[in-house]
């Protein structure tokens, strides 16, 4: 008889179903305890202690210690020489004063000419849009209804501009670029 055969036989047979109960001391999660001789567990526990009291000492001891700031500290060759380093306050003569109000006051005045210009252009638009929706009344007073309707999708509008925020006064812009060296300490 070929194997074939024998296992065509073997799946018309009817299968009994076996039930086997494990006994719970064999249990995945029941680890099978050693015997320790009891000297032994107690110079481990009294090492472990001691390696665990060791560690918090030293975790306070350096827990007092402050993060060093390094810009509070002076370098010793920028104290050799701070007196080179240190700038003396600008003076503006009177006609570098009067250059910059002048100056001030041309850009305002730019400023203020754009701003009418954007406010007349846009009075043009929302006027023509008026006459345009009364002429779609007199015409046909369902497609002005339709369009009178806002968008569902230009609601949720957010702008951003320009922050209005005046010049500070007495600023000094740094000179070149700025290149972030901060030191970053784990805490």
């Amino acid at each position: 008889m070929s194997l074939l055969s024998n296992l065509a036989r073997l799946s018309l047979l009817p299968t009994r179903s076996l039930h086997q109960t494990i006994p719970n001391a064999s249990s995945v999660f029941m680890k099978r305890q050693k015997k320790i001789d009891p000297e032994v567990a107690k110079q481990r526990e009294a090492r472990r202690r001691k390696r665990l009291e060791k560690d918090i000492r030293q975790m306070q001891k350096h827990s007092k210690k402050p993060k060093p700031v390094d810009e509070l500290t002076l370098d010793v060759k920028s104290a050799k020489n701070i007196e080179e380093r240190r700038r003396p306050p600008t003076q503006l003569t009177l006609e570098e004063i009067d250059e910059r109000a002048i100056a001030l006051k041309d850009y305002s005045r730019s400023r203020l000419a754009l701003q009418r210009e954007d406010d007349k252009w846009i009075r043009g638009a929302i006027e023509s849009q008026r006459k345009a929706l009364a002429e779609l009344k007199k015409l046909s007073p369902e497609l002005y209804t339709a369009a009178v309707q806002p968008a569902a999708n230009d609601l949720p509008l957010t702008i951003h501009g320009p922050s209005l925020t005046p010049p500070i006064k007495n600023y000094e812009a740094p000179d070149g670029d700025y290149i972030d060296t901060t030191r970053n300490w784990a805490s």
